[in-house]
């Protein structure tokens, strides 16, 4: 067929590069998968093509020249010229590429997150470290952008960690939907021949198959998933860079020498650009959720190219400014440093001045009355005019007296903060422990899948016990980006 060159230019040709480039090595898993499955059914040819999509894997997918439309009917063309139409036919035995580019797009997806959530966890690594560095450093925190009440750095970082968390659960459970395998499902009602759902999605290493054939091939709401888990941590990084920028422009957060920048005519400027950039990422993640909720809105339910190829590049960009921003911010912590005494700055008498409210209400003072008491002592908050003793306020007033008094959950009293840090730790080891588990059984998969069916079927009763040894021989273990 002779493609019209427009068409074959932004469609055809533009996915075709994006698939050479980033989805054959899933093509070739699915591919693999589904011919295992049909060789054990007994369909003819089917094991002979399992070890040709084995050999053609090792070789260099042809450009797009417009001869064939996608690198599905790439792979079948060669399969048919090398080893002939009916190996290759075999393969297409109840297989549509409905399900079957949907498999690779998930398995593709599911790589980048579980890559992603490498870094975060890093990022929190590094957050917890460096509140730990910093237990007991007092500063003032802001409500309203006003000083508002003295805190601890490590009790503020620990609050960011905690929202962080949730982020990370969030996006987490974004992969628990996308780790479902479509195989089987084929156009969209179901399989012709009998094949093991389970079992084919237990080769390419998902937790299960997408049960539904219809929801298999037509749902689009992982992408949505995922996206609306990016836009949550775009939102809550961007608070905690805005938060370290105002640090910075007063001097109380500098920024690693190189991380920051100078001005091209004023040579007194080091700008913390490290951060700027860090939340121009986070807010591509932000707008990213309005590009796939459009590509689901008002679409029928069924196989459409808006939620399956449509979805690719745009989650792509997302996931690429996810990990600019995570690594951003983590090198920000990194290397930098906070300075003590001008996280004081604002520190006076009137940031106390709720606790002179206290004071008067533990000694029978109508806390209305005790309110307007300090109202009225202030500037300053003078004790001839609340009442009380010089020496007693400000033993009262102390960061150390005010600290001290916040031993409740999760407040700043250095008990609770050290037991708060420790549940912090706890949960991180145990989301770490989690993603190497995860990354155990697609490795464990991919390593069955390049066996062959005697090989699976040899090894499938070992795999339990061999995913625990990897998770304990790699606790503490991060793979690197590939």
């Amino acid at each position: 067929m002779r493609w019209h060159t427009v068409y074959r230019r932004f469609v055809l040709g533009r996915h075709y590069r994006f698939a050479r480039e980033a989805l054959v090595p899933h093509f070739f898993d699915a591919l693999t998968a589904y011919a295992m499955e049909l060789s054990r059914l007994g369909i003819p040819r089917a094991e002979e093509a399992v070890a040709a999509l084995r050999e053609l894997r090792t070789l260099p997918l042809p450009s797009f020249t417009g001869e064939v439309e996608d690198v599905f009917f790439s792979i079948y063309a060669q399969l048919s010229e090398h080893w002939g139409e009916e190996v290759a036919g075999a393969i297409r035995r109840g297989l549509s590429r409905n399900d079957l580019d949907l498999t690779a797009f998930r398995a593709y997806l599911r790589d980048q997150v579980v890559a992603l959530l490498g870094d975060f966890l890093r990022l929190r690594e590094v957050l917890l470290r460096v509140a730990e560095t910093h237990a007991g450093v007092p500063l003032v925190l802001r409500t309203h952008h006003r000083p508002a009440q003295p805190s601890t750095l490590d009790h503020y970082l620990l609050g960011v960690a905690a929202l962080l968390e949730r982020d990370f659960r969030r996006l987490r459970q974004a992969l628990d939907t996308l780790d479902r395998c479509p195989l089987g499902a084929s156009a969209l009602a179901g399989n012709p021949y009998p094949v093991d759902r389970r079992r084919l999605a237990a080769l390419l290493g998902f937790a299960g198959p997408v049960e539904n054939t219809l929801d298999a091939v037509a749902s689009g709401d992982y992408a949505l998933e995922l996206a609306s888990a990016l836009a949550g941590l775009g939102t809550s990084l961007s608070r905690f860079l805005t938060d370290l920028l105002a640090l910075a422009e007063r001097g109380a957060f500098v920024v690693g020498e190189g991380l920051a920048q100078g001005s091209s005519f004023m040579p007194q400027k080091r700008n913390p650009v490290v951060l700027e950039h860090a939340r121009i990422y986070a807010g591509q993640l932000v707008g990213g959720m309005g590009t796939l909720a459009s590509l689901n809105h008002n679409t029928p339910f069924t196989d459409l190219n808006d939620h399956s190829t449509g979805v690719l590049e745009p989650l792509t960009a997302l996931l690429g400014s996810a990990e600019a921003a995570l690594e951003l911010t983590r090198v920000a912590l990194e290397e930098s440093r906070f300075e003590a005494s001008l996280l004081l700055e604002e520190l006076s008498p009137e940031v106390l001045a709720s606790e002179a409210v206290d004071l008067l209400v533990r000694k029978g003072v109508p806390l209305a009355e005790a309110y307007r008491r300090v109202q009225g002592a202030l500037p300053g908050v003078r004790p001839e005019l609340l009442g009380v003793e010089r020496e007693e306020l400000i033993a009262w007033m102390s960061l150390e007296a005010f600290f001290a008094r916040r031993e409740v959950l999760g407040g700043v009293g250095p008990k609770a903060r050290a037991e708060a840090m420790a549940r912090a730790k706890k949960r991180l080891k145990e989301d770490r422990k989690a993603l190497v588990a995860l990354r155990a059984r697609v490795r464990l998969a991919r390593r069955l899948l390049a066996k062959g069916p005697e090989g699976f079927q040899a090894e499938e009763g070992e795999k339990a016990t061999d995913q625990q040894g990897q998770v304990e021989g790699q606790e503490h273990q991060e793979e690197p980006r590939g």
